[in-house]
């Protein structure tokens, strides 16, 4: 037969009150050792999330203006009086010498300071007296189209014939005295303002509405004759 011991076990004694408020203590004391060591433990990483996401942000940008430079326009007017054909024709233009598309927006012609509205308005005020509607030119839209890389638009085009010799003349020199400045977009919607020949343009952030607009006016005459 076994035997039971019958020894009582005796019960472990409780912490008193003094001791946790010891322990308290002395945890309040190391805490702030503890939560530096945290913090120097979490730096690294912290500095690895912030240099990644850096260099996420510099990576994008780079590869925004690479898109955008790679459709950028580059619009330079010019003005010319003769052509590869051997004709005397008096020329404004705007040509896009980028590598993208260019959506030209508004354009503004200025002689002697006053801007000129049409074509007829410039010869008036340039050119002739006797009144610019009975004279043989050509006008071509200037504003809301797209020009290809390369591609020049002839916005007015004035022919050298007898019946506008002294006009012609005149116009051959004055033309020179034209301040000339158009908006263009590329097709991200970035947009400059280019302003006189082989002038570099100025980035905007939407193209001007305060301008004097200039139009072709092909609605009202077309090669010198008064629409009916």
């Amino acid at each position: 037969m076994s035997e039971t011991s019958s020894r009582d076990t005796t019960p472990e004694p409780a912490v008193s009150a003094p001791d946790v408020a010891a322990i308290g203590s002395r945890f309040l004391r190391y805490l702030p050792f503890i939560t530096i060591a945290h913090f120097l433990i979490g730096l690294p990483a912290l500095i690895a999330s912030l240099a990644l996401a850096y260099f996420a942000f510099v990576q994008a940008d780079a590869t925004q203006k690479m898109q955008s430079g790679g459709v950028m326009p580059f619009v330079t007017f010019g003005t010319s009086n003769g052509d590869k054909a051997g004709n005397q024709d008096i020329a404004l233009t705007l040509t896009n010498n980028g590598v993208g598309p260019a959506i030209l927006g508004p354009i503004e012609i200025r002689y002697e300071g006053k801007p000129v509205n049409t074509p007829i308005d410039l010869l008036e005020a340039c050119c002739t007296d006797a009144g610019a509607r009975p004279l043989r030119f050509s006008t071509s839209p200037s504003t809301g189209i797209a020009v290809r890389p390369g591609e020049t638009i002839e916005f007015v085009s004035f022919p050298r014939i007898p019946a506008s010799e002294k006009v012609w003349q005149r116009f051959n020199k004055e033309r020179w005295k034209l301040k000339v400045r158009a908006c263009y977009c590329s097709i991200f919607n970035d947009c400059w303002i280019t302003e006189g020949m082989q002038g570099l343009p100025k980035a905007v952030n939407k193209c001007p509405a305060d301008w004097s607009l200039y139009r072709e006016d092909a609605g009202n005459r077309i090669a010198g004759a008064d629409a009916k």
